[in-house]
């Protein structure tokens, strides 16, 4: 069956319209396309959260670390290593949206799931942070699962998923961190960061 290529606009999760690049084949394919591009972000802020990542400003941001578990003392101190690697990569970046978190939903939400990746106390995920790596696309797909508060078919979730791992290990904390993502998705909406999302919210 032949495929199909255009581009469209389709309502994202973030409450933002953005043009999705649809690729698919038959009826289903394009149920699973819409599904999928309902369940994303919008290019716009799939884009800010990557600028955070790869240009933060210097600093540092404090946190708690937990003691790491494991049945195997080396995976303790592989993981221990990866942790502390990451929080070299990823404090400057928590510094810099904690700064823009009062004003900025995105920020809010961005941070919340780096925060709750530092409370992992799991020596085996902090490995398979090393084995497969924790970069902008898992950060933006761990808050596309927070918002839309569940794994779906179409965005499914990997090893390095920080929302996968407490859905699967602790409801409670996920349950809880839904329900603070859930106050912020109305003020996400209606968040506008330039005129991609100023034009994509005029036309809903």
């Amino acid at each position: 069956m032949a495929k199909t290529h255009h581009h469209s606009p389709a309502q994202r999760i973030c409450g933002h319209v953005g043009i999705h690049i649809f690729h698919y084949s038959g009826r289903k394919g394009l149920a699973d396309e819409n599904r999928y591009a309902a369940n994303s972000l919008c290019p716009e802020c799939d884009g800010v959260i990557r600028e955070w990542f790869q240009q933060p400003e210097p600093g540092f941001y404090k946190v708690n670390l937990p003691k790491l578990v494991s049945r195997t003392p080396s995976l303790i101190s592989w993981g221990n290593r990866v942790r502390i690697a990451q929080l070299r990569k990823l404090g400057p970046v928590m510094k810099q949206i904690a700064s823009e978190s009062e004003s900025d939903p995105l920020a809010a939400l961005t941070l919340q799931v780096l925060e709750m990746m530092f409370k992992i106390d799991s020596a085996s995920f902090w490995v398979d942070v090393d084995k497969h790596t924790y970069g902008t696309y898992s950060l933006g797909w761990d808050v596309e699962a927070l918002i839309r508060g569940r794994e779906t078919t179409t965005n499914p979730l990997g090893k390095t998923s920080v929302f996968g791992y407490w859905m699967s290990r602790n409801e409670r904390v996920a349950k809880d961190a839904i329900e603070a993502a859930a106050l912020l998705k109305p003020m996400l909406r209606e968040y506008k960061r330039g005129s991609v999302v100023a034009e994509g919210a005029s036309t809903t």
